[in-house]
């Protein structure tokens, strides 16, 4: 009987930031814009009970962990994702490169930004994902194929932002590949910022 690994988990940490590019105008910056980032789920990306030694497990898009992006529906969002390649035990990132106490992670994601509810079957999924991190560009509501409209006129004392607030959804999820490893607890943290563009 192999040894157990119990409670593999990664742990999500959100920051919004405030950024700019150059040669680019970033409307969001030239307004007093909110933008919400929640978990919709409350749960951690968690893979349960493995046995060492045992290979593959997978999270699939259905049991991901869910972020909603709540703001102004026709500006674009920045989501910048990082996340460690490995769980490692008890979470100590100083067992990087040890394959006793270290499984291999890959990270996968999808958003959907589809007006009303957006569901998974919406969901558009994020290629490219590189060492598990990355970063996508996406209005908070789909364009339908538009182009973007013109800029928006800045927020005035009249100005209520509700009126024009939707909800896009962040799916994370993914694998691991469980060696021969030691028994206990695996986790390592995703890091995901979002700014408005």
């Amino acid at each position: 009987m192999g040894n157990r690994i119990t409670a593999i988990s990664l742990i999500l940490i959100f920051a919004i930031t405030i950024g700019s590019r150059a040669q680019e105008i970033d409307f969001g910056d030239y307004g007093n814009y909110t933008l919400t980032v929640d978990e919709l789920n409350n749960n951690d990306l968690e893979f349960g009970q493995v046995i060492s030694g045992s290979g593959l497990h997978s999270i699939g898009i259905n049991n991901a962990k869910v972020i909603s992006i709540t703001g102004v529906e026709y500006i674009d969002v920045i989501v910048d994702v990082t996340g460690a390649n490995s769980l490692y035990l008890n979470g100590n990132p100083g067992n990087a490169g040890d394959s006793q106490k270290s499984i291999p992670f890959t990270l996968k994601a999808a958003y959907a930004n589809n007006q009303g509810t957006p569901t998974i079957g919406q969901a558009k999924f994020i290629t490219g994902i590189t060492n598990n991190s990355f970063i996508k560009q996406f209005p908070i509501l789909e364009r339908q194929h538009q182009p973007p409209g013109p800029p928006p006129t800045p927020p005035t004392n009249a100005f209520d932002q509700a009126q024009v607030e939707e909800t896009a959804y962040l799916y994370l999820y993914g694998d691991i590949n469980v060696g021969n490893v030691d028994a206990g607890t695996y986790s390592s943290t995703i890091d995901i910022t979002v700014n408005y563009d």
